[in-house]
């Protein structure tokens, strides 16, 4: 029986546990009213949150300010390059409280191409309770759809004659990584042993730029080496966009894919992703050095991290390279940290004491509004026992009155017969 009673006991602690975890989760997605624009054309950006509902946040929402502006003027949002900053608290006390749509932003596109929203922040429910939320990313194309393809492979779209860009790079094949951008210079493929030849499709910013491209042809096992040259129209910028091919039987010998990139104490913009070789950070001014996680896919490869120490004040480049378990297939993954100044370093303890003095002024709203709900739920529960209490003396005292009638009416029969 003690046994029964025992296992009762850790069963329901078990199911409360879980409820109380339940609370604090939601799905946080990006949702767009079209997946295609124009140039010029105006995008709606709604941030949704499902499952749960909230009472107070803060977030920062990134995009490609090369391709959108953001043409929102709302009193709760900071925009700081490729960030928007975005505060809400429930100044309602409670009955304010979000979920569905939280908040919504509008951009202007500006230039073709695909772009990609990401975000990062902190959410809280009606109890100050941090919600675990799972964020999923949203891309959108920027040119229409039908001739987007066709307007990038006919023509580039730049007329400046010292432009040496690519505009597009393509395989004949699938697996390059990452996602071409013209300011990325360094691909990635591993292909199979009977894979001989590479069709290399190249467009330039500059159409009457020029391109030779070398090494796509009779492949060898191992590693290859593609280089596309770009010559700019008045042949005075030249840049090398590389392609690293491995041709191989074991995939898993040539993995150069970490499991894991993060920095202590700082934010990756974009979050993690192994198909996503370059990155952004921020760190205070009075870091030096960063401490790097960086594991690997295959726990035989080996990682190898450049330029994590001695950081100077803006831009830093810190590599990782992954060096394969084949010993010669390579990846970098580039982390561009910057540095703030004393000014910057001012501005941002500024805004962030803001933004927590606005999340706890929230708290106070909300606490405020329990105290006072708990008291007016205090006084109509005085107000009920105060009625029974009532009730109940006037019921006595009929009773009584009643038994009275009952007597005094009795002795009178009585006195008549």
């Amino acid at each position: 029986m003690r046994k029964k009673v025992l296992f009762l006991v850790i069963f329901l602690i078990i199911i409360t546990c879980n409820l109380s975890y339940s609370k604090s989760e939601g799905k946080l997605y990006i949702e767009s009213n079209k997946d295609v624009a124009k140039n010029g054309e105006e995008i709606e950006i709604s941030i949704n949150l499902i499952d749960e509902k909230t009472s107070a946040f803060n977030f920062s929402l990134f995009f490609d300010k090369d391709k959108l502006d953001c043409i929102s003027n709302q009193d709760n949002i900071n925009i700081i390059e490729n960030r928007i900053n975005y505060v809400w608290y429930d100044t309602l006390g409670g009955s304010g409280e979000k979920d569905g749509e939280i908040a919504k932003l509008k951009f202007r596109a500006k230039d073709n191409g695909i772009v990609t929203f990401t975000m990062q922040g902190e959410f809280y429910n009606k109890e100050s309770q941090l919600i675990n939320v799972n964020i999923q990313d949203k891309k959108i194309k920027i040119g229409e759809e039908e001739n987007f393809l066709q307007q990038t492979e006919e023509a580039g779209t730049s007329s400046q004659s010292s432009n040496a860009n690519l505009q597009v790079l393509r395989l004949n094949h699938e697996g390059i990584t990452p996602q071409f951008d013209k300011n990325i210079f360094d691909y990635y493929i591993t292909i199979s042993k009977d894979i001989k030849d590479l069709e290399v499709l190249t467009v330039t910013e500059n159409p009457n730029a020029t391109t030779e491209i070398t090494g796509n042809k009779a492949l060898k096992e191992g590693l290859n080496i593609i280089n596309i040259k770009v010559s700019s129209e008045d042949k005075t910028q030249t840049k090398i966009y590389t392609i690293n091919v491995t041709k191989t039987e074991n995939l898993e010998l040539a993995n150069t894919n970490l499991e894991i990139l993060a920095i202590e104490n700082v934010l990756l913009n974009p979050p993690f992703d192994n198909l996503e070789t370059n990155y952004k950070a921020e760190v205070s001014k009075e870091t030096d050095n960063i401490n790097i996680l960086a594991i690997p896919q295959n726990e035989h490869a080996v990682v190898e991290i450049l330029g994590k120490e001695n950081l100077k004040h803006g831009n830093n480049l810190v590599t990782v390279i992954v060096i394969a378990e084949n010993n010669f297939t390579k990846k970098k993954y580039q982390v561009e940290v910057y540095r703030r100044n004393e000014e910057e370093e001012k501005k941002f303890l500024e805004e962030q004491k803001e933004n927590l003095n606005k999340v706890e002024y929230a708290y106070e709203i909300e606490e405020l509004s329990k105290n006072s709900e708990e008291g007016k739920t205090k006084l109509e529960e005085n107000s009920n026992k105060k009625m029974l209490i009532f009730a109940s003396i006037f019921f006595i005292i009929l009773i009584f009155v009643c038994i009275f009638w009952y007597i005094n009416n009795k002795k009178n029969k009585n006195l008549n017969n």
